[in-house]
């Protein structure tokens, strides 16, 4: 195994690339890792040949399925790369890589301008504190429309966009406007852009404005120190030029990273949570070492990995570290650099700011806290915002002897990627699998092929619906069995009535003078509980019934436990069937994104789908529509709602309720259904 070496935090440079799909993001971290001689030649997504893109979904769709980590040294520096996918649907990918990185790369497609996931991704780098730097990439194949998307990244994006550097050579290289206050651009003047950078960034030092304004020179290590600041706050966003696939601006790129952009040494300290509070964590080599493990993978050679940003302190090999507030004690053994499916030795300890793995230890979960045991075993991560899982589908093994492989998987797949849900449900006892859209599921679905060797089979899940009784009724069974010997004999006598929603089973005893015997009261109980287990109208879970026992016959020789019991489940089926039995199905509460001019298309489609709009808020073109909606109306809701929104509306629910079904639905329910007769036991 190959040996590199560590970096201190002054001399790293962390990075996220991040944009929608087709952006260019994996070819610039191509081009990325060539420049800095990590790789002898750039591949291309379309031949499956580059660093990034090694998983064979990836290669099969033609666009990143996972974030992957890369890394390059150039001119003393190490740069730290993730590259991420561009889908919305894989977001989570993206949103589980911020809290390691100090600059986000937002990448831009010159011919599409800005697209959801630019939008999307801009705004939560924003959130999670980060400097941030646009990358206008495949500037080659639309050259006149660059004028116009610039204007466009300032009108979506605000004033603190700026242009650091320019296009020049009809595209074919591109001019420094930071360093430089001369030089031909094809658009617009090198001048006026450095001006405007330079005094955009002194801002933030009033000392140096006030020196600048009065006609004094800022040297160059103070415009850098003040742009690192700017970058920092927000106040300046930089946008840069690139033709990846021809490794323009490429240099620049590398320059400013290496030059400009915070280091972890001069980014804002990283934030933990303790409780609901913030406490930054400085990156300071000489305390006790604090680390975030922003992801984990598997490998086929090495196991289980772990993805651990170093916040504080150092981590080697052979010191020991705790998990949360656990006690007990780890040590990494190999601390690894990932590049791609590739890794390298850490031939030194990893220092407060990098990007490291660590293989073979089951105990490291995603969004965990690893520290010194002298350290506060109280922090947790500051998590982003990841959006709630809405496309679910049952799965099947197609051969039953992987189930258990199958849920296995299943569970693996799920502690790497934040959006992702699954396991058994407790009602319908499928199990069932929920992410972000049909994309989402159908990549896991292959990875469980390629990784597990497991073919499955999907259908939409069965809603757990429920059954309850609208009115009063008597039921009476009578159990009488004689095949020679002892028999068995039970009779009862009860009634059952609605209770409110909510509330659950209640059993009560009013059975007077001895005709039920007392110690076969409890068996009557467990019998009642089993007619609620499955209802009479389609074999769904009884909530919210009480029923009462109140006579009965017992035989001295033949009456026992399951004959009361038996009899006290008929006789409890009996009376629901004639206390109106109604279905209940589960209504959730909706919050849904969409830009303004898509709000009467998205009221007049939940109207379709039995929902009730209860308010509509409005801001910044963007409309929020707070509803109800049976759950079974929204099966493929998420992937509707982009195909109605042009990809920009979004949602989350959460169950609110159960409502009676309308009788109509509730037939046709039943029909699908056809629970089988009752049949004595």
């Amino acid at each position: 195994m190959s040996k590199v070496s560590g970096f201190q935090p002054a001399a790293i440079c962390n990075i996220v690339l991040l944009g929608h799909t087709g952006a260019g993001k994996t070819t610039l971290a191509e081009a990325i890792l060539h420049k800095c001689g990590a790789i002898p030649r750039v591949g291309t997504v379309t031949a499956g040949t580059t660093t990034s893109d090694f998983e064979p979904e990836a290669r099969a769709h033609q666009h990143s399925t996972n974030s992957t980590l890369l890394f390059g040294t150039i001119a003393g520096r190490q740069i730290n790369v993730i590259d991420t996918p561009g889908s919305p649907e894989l977001i989570g990918h993206a949103l589980s890589a911020l809290p390691a990185v100090e600059t986000a790369v937002i990448v831009v497609n010159a011919n599409s301008g800005v697209e959801l996931g630019t939008r999307r991704l801009f705004h939560a780098a924003g959130e999670a504190g980060l400097a941030r730097m646009i990358v206008v990439n495949r500037i080659d194949e639309k050259p006149a429309g660059l004028p116009a998307l610039v204007d466009q990244l300032k009108d979506v994006f605000g004033a603190a966009l700026h242009c650091i550097n320019l296009p020049c050579k009809g595209g074919s290289d591109v001019v420094d406007c930071f360093d430089h206050e001369a030089g031909d651009a094809d658009f617009g003047s090198v001048a006026d852009v450095h001006k405007e950078m330079l005094e955009s960034t002194i801002e933030v030092d009033d000392n140096d404005l006030e020196r600048y304004l009065s006609g004094e020179t800022i040297d160059v290590a103070k415009l850098r120190e003040d742009f690192v600041e700017a970058m920092n706050r927000g106040h300046v966003v930089p946008i840069l030029f690139t033709c990846a696939t021809k490794e323009v601006g490429v240099d620049d790129l590398l320059h400013i990273l290496t030059q400009e952009a915070p280091t972890p040494a001069t980014a804002r300290p990283r934030r933990l949570r303790r409780g609901t509070e913030l406490v930054e964590v400085p990156c300071d080599t000489a305390k006790p070492l604090i680390g975030h493990i922003f992801k984990v993978a598997t490998d086929p050679y090495l196991g289980k990995l772990a993805m651990v940003r170093i916040l504080q302190g150092k981590l080697d090999g052979t010191s020991s570290f705790v998990v949360g507030n656990s006690k007990k004690p780890l040590k990494a053994g190999h601390i690894l650099k990932l590049q791609g499916k590739s890794h390298f030795e850490l031939g030194s300890a990893a220092y407060a700011g990098d990007l490291v793995t660590i293989a073979k230890l089951d105990d490291l979960r995603l969004d965990t806290i690893l520290h010194d045991p002298a350290a506060p075993d109280d922090l947790t991560p500051d998590r982003p915002k990841y959006p709630t899982p809405t496309y679910t589908i049952a799965v099947v093994s197609k051969n039953k002897t992987d189930e258990v492989k199958m849920s296995s998987g299943l569970t693996r797949l799920v502690e790497e990627d934040p959006t992702l849900r699954g396991g058994q449900d407790s009602v319908t006892h499928e199990l069932v699998l929920s992410g972000i859209g049909e994309l989402h599921i159908r990549i896991t679905l292959e990875k469980l092929k390629n990784r597990f060797n497991l073919e499955v089979t999907s259908r939409p899940p069965t809603i757990a619906y429920r059954e309850t009784i609208t009115g009063r009724a008597e039921g009476h069974y009578r159990l009488k069995k004689q095949t020679g010997g002892a028999g068995q004999f039970g009779e009862v006598y009860l009634r059952v009535e609605p209770l409110p929603r909510g509330t659950g089973f209640e059993f009560v005893d009013e059975v007077r003078g001895g005709a039920v015997p007392s110690n076969y009261i409890p068996a009557c109980n467990n019998g009642c509980e089993d007619a609620m287990v499955a209802g009479v109208i389609a074999g769904f879970p009884v909530h919210d019934v009480r029923v009462t026992l109140y006579d009965g016959k017992s035989h001295a020789v033949d009456s026992k436990d399951i004959a009361f019991r038996t009899a006290s489940k008929y006789a409890t089926r009996e009376a629901m069937r004639n206390a109106r039995p109604v279905l209940l199905e589960p209504i959730v509460n909706l919050e849904i994104s969409v830009p303004e001019a898509h709000t009467g298309d998205i009221t007049s489609d939940l109207k379709n789908r039995r929902g009730q709009v209860i308010g509509v808020d409005v801001e910044n073109a963007q409309t929020v529509v707070r509803a109800t909606a049976p759950l079974s109306e929204l099966g493929r809701y998420a992937s509707q709602l982009r195909a109605m929104t042009g990809g920009y509306g979004s949602f989350v629910m959460e169950l609110s309720h159960y409502d009676v079904v309308p009788h109509l639905v509730q037939q046709k329910i039943a029909a699908e259904r056809n629970p089988a007769p009752d049949v004595e036991e």
